[in-house]
């Protein structure tokens, strides 16, 4: 599964990144950067079988605290 996932993040490097550092475009470059970053992140640590805590309980807590639910 490891090896999937690093396949796969190559070829969306390739595919995404690439071009849009061709053409300069800085700003679409860096968003998708750190997008891809953090989302390799948490597929290499699914792939490698740690848990990751659900964010449902702090969104839930954000949300009640906004509008007071």
């Amino acid at each position: 599964m490891f090896v999937l996932v690093l396949f796969g993040y190559t070829l969306l490097a390739v595919y995404e990144f690439v071009p849009l550092y061709k053409q300069k475009l800085w700003n679409d470059f860096s968003v998708n950067t750190a997008l891809g970053i953090i989302s390799f992140t948490i597929a290499l640590l699914l792939s490698l079988g740690v848990k990751i805590p659900s964010p449902e309980a702090p969104i839930r807590y954000v949300i009640t605290t906004l509008f007071g639910r």
